[in-house]
């Protein structure tokens, strides 16, 4: 009692509330208040546990009921006498703020403030003041003594139940600032990641039945598992576990070793090719190397030699994968050339709304709440928010307004933001042309300055970490890259210039990278993180929508982060640069690969043939493009008129001698002549004479040069009999 009586409580409910809690408990067996509670069954109750106790506060009046027992209980529990379980704290709903107005106050006033300077959103501040109260009146620990142990399990409380820990986001990350937490604790996600499945898990997962099968897959992808990626190893295991084996498991119980007939392969490559087309060869082509592998592996390892067996599948089988790739990227390079026309649009669009929604939020910010004011001729309403109270910053730098273009409130602040990101994301993939995960990993330690030796001129530089072909690379920035970079610095920079550290999550890979300074890093809730390719994708998406892009069928057009490195690719090769600097500075290790990402136009291909042939014509003497004389003319058409032979005309070049001394018929320049066809029949008739007579005779050595000219002469009678069709020009109907 002498510490309920300390309390700061004038009226003395509290102290009459916390007497009649404590009496009612002490009839209960314990040696604890704390074990007394729960004797009494209160521990788990919620709203009932005045019932539980035996009801002191029955034939009272309702509202003396409720703040005796209200104030007593949260006064017990903010002196550590009482530690209830998250699930009382969720269905009594004590009063919260009068627990953390009398246990660790100090604390929650430094809680306020940080969360007034972080610009928390109400909503989130309110529910991380409830988890922080919660959890200390669960563990009973001081506020200095709290580990992150403390907050997992309040999270996995919540997840149990099916329910998202709102606010716990924050209240990690709080107690990080505010140096409860080590400043070597993760954030809260990488604190709660699921670890990478091992092989073993990931096989396990599709349930195989045969144990021998199920371990000679294991033994092979951990083989591979040096050369591979882990995204790739996922895919891996899917295309032999989930697509391979386990169907053949599903059609043929029995099942137990590699050795797959042909009717039973067949069976399965025609299961496998129903429907769509897209991604099955991959599954092919993962196949066939598994088995191809194992057989060039038996020759080292004997173990590899009872598994060893002939593929089912053959090369023919895998043939169409290259026709499939043809035409994926004659449709990816058509959707380039239609796209092509419409970048400048987005890009003006992104930079003009950009603009626009910042002067709209320096009008809107300049506006008490409540008050109209007029931009660009459309009045507007700046809504009025609540105001911060004791307990969370209500509405601190948001600007809300209604009216004009907008049928509904809309937040300014986040309308200008996403803004401002759809338009820095567009530049710099259209000034770059790197990948979307390359993209998101830009840090400010990326950019550096290079100077010239010669001149001193200071030249911009990107350094792109290895992705995708683990290749570095470095970039050259242009001025407006260089300005897209600066204002996106300067948005992210805290009030001292310093760029937060933030984490970057990798999907394919699932881990996290060490604290860097990113540039592209938002605030997610309370929260700082490196933009994830969908949140990417995300802006892409909304800047083609406000910008009105559609296609004749008024659908929108689909633009997405790889585009832009296509229409990259596309545009410096059309500008002339050379293809080897571009696989260079788009990381290609092949230039093959480079090759398909240009969607090359038809009237590029005319330019560029046509300098082709003007640089091989400045290379040629200059005496080779004289005026011809009269004389070097009528040779020219001489040429010409002795062309004209007996059977037709000679297709021989200008200038050429004839190398067959004149044997037409033997030659294969003659280019035979359809009206001639008698006197072709009546030559073969000739030479039919003149063999039976050279046979008759003995003539060995003439015969063969019969037979030759024979031969020739038929061939040229069937050239005369070839029809080829031209079709039928078709007319418009009128």
């Amino acid at each position: 009692m002498d510490r309920a009586a300390a309390l700061n409580d004038a009226d003395g409910v509290s102290v009459r509330g916390v007497g009649v809690v404590l009496a009612a408990l002490s009839v209960f067996e314990g040696e604890t208040w704390q074990s007394r509670w729960e004797s009494a069954g209160c521990q788990d109750a919620g709203v009932d546990w005045r019932q539980k106790i035996g009801g002191p506060w029955e034939g009272i009046h309702v509202k003396r009921s409720a703040d005796e027992s209200g104030h007593g209980i949260a006064d017990l529990i903010a002196m550590d006498v009482i530690r209830p379980s998250y699930i009382w704290l969720r269905r009594a709903s004590p009063r919260f703020e009068r627990i953390r107005r009398n246990r660790h106050p100090e604390f929650f006033v430094r809680m306020i403030d940080h969360g007034t300077a972080s610009v928390v959103a109400p909503p989130n501040f309110g529910n991380s003041l409830v988890v922080m109260t919660k959890v200390l009146a669960r563990t009973g620990v001081p506020v200095e003594q709290l580990l992150p142990e403390h907050l997992l399990e309040y999270r996995d409380f919540q997840i149990a139940r099916g329910q998202k820990p709102d606010g716990l986001t924050y209240a990690w990350s709080m107690l990080k600032d505010l140096g409860v937490f080590d400043a070597s604790t993760p954030v809260l996600l990488q604190a709660v990641a699921v670890e990478r499945p091992s092989v073993e898990q990931m096989v396990d997962a599709y349930e195989i039945r045969c144990k021998p099968v199920r371990e000679v897959l294991i033994r092979y992808l951990k083989s591979r598992v040096v050369s591979l990626d882990y995204s790739t190893l996922r895919w891996l295991v899917y295309e032999l576990v989930k697509n391979f084996w386990t169907d053949i498991e599903a059609h043929n119980p029995e099942a137990r070793s590699l050795h797959i007939g042909f009717e039973e392969g067949r069976a399965w490559l025609n299961r496998l090719l129903q429907g769509s087309l897209a991604g099955k060869h991959r599954t092919l082509f993962a196949v066939r190397a598994m088995y191809l592998d194992i057989a060039s592996w038996a020759t080292d390892d004997g173990y590899w030699a009872q598994w060893a067996a002939p593929s089912f599948l053959t090369r023919e089988d895998t043939k169409g994968e290259a026709k499939h790739k043809l035409r994926t990227q004659a449709r990816i390079h058509q959707r380039i050339r239609d796209l092509g026309p419409l970048l400048p649009r987005l890009l003006l669009s992104t930079a003009t709304e950009l603009k626009s929604a910042q002067a709209l939020l320096a009008a809107g910010t300049a506006t008490d709440g409540g008050d109209d004011f007029e931009h660009e001729g459309v009045v507007y309403r700046r809504l009025l928010l609540s105001q911060r109270t004791s307990s969370s910053p209500r509405g601190v730098g948001r600007v809300w307004i209604s009216g004009g273009r907008f049928e509904r409130r809309v937040d300014l602040t986040q309308l200008e933001e996403n803004c401002f990101w759809s338009w820095a994301l567009v530049n710099t993939l259209n000034e770059t042309g790197v990948r979307v995960e390359e993209l998101v990993e830009i840090t400010t330690l990326a950019l550096s300055i290079y100077k010239l030796a010669g001149t001193g001129e200071a030249l911009p530089l990107l350094q792109i970490v290895p992705s995708k072909t683990d290749r570095e690379r470095v970039l050259l920035v242009s001025p407006e890259l260089a300005h897209v970079f600066a204002l996106v610095k300067k948005r992210i920079s805290r009030t001292d210039g310093s760029v937060p550290l933030t984490i970057r999550y990798d999907d394919a890979e699932r881990v996290y990278s060490a604290p860097l300074p990113h540039l592209f890093q938002t605030h997610i809730g309370s929260e700082r993180r490196v933009m994830s390719p969908a949140r990417v994708r995300t802006a892409i998406h909304s800047a083609v929508a406000r910008a009105g892009l559609r296609d004749e069928t008024g659908a929108e057009y689909r633009f997405t982060p790889h585009d832009f490195r296509r229409l990259f690719a596309t545009s410096a090769l059309a500008t002339g640069l050379p293809i080897h600097i571009l696989a260079k500075l788009m990381g290609h290790q092949n230039i093959v690969t480079t090759q398909g990402y240009a969607a090359v136009h038809d009237e590029d291909t005319f330019r560029h043939f046509r300098s082709f042939v003007d640089r091989r014509r400045a290379l040629r003497p200059r005496e080779d493009y004289l005026e011809p004389s009269a004389a070097e003319i009528q040779e020219f058409h001489d040429h010409f008129k002795k062309r004209k032979v007996e059977l037709g005309s000679c297709g021989r070049a200008y200038g050429t001698p004839c190398i067959h001394e004149h044997a037409c018929i033997r030659c294969p320049m003659l280019r035979p002549d359809p009206s001639q066809r008698p006197r072709l029949e009546e030559l073969i008739e000739a030479l039919l004479d003149r063999k039976i007579e050279a046979e008759e005779r003995g003539w060995l050595g003439e015969l063969e040069g019969i037979e030759i000219s024979l031969k020739a002469a038929r061939d040229k009678l069937a050239q005369m009999s070839t029809q080829v069709s031209l079709g039928l020009p078709a007319f418009p109907s009128p």
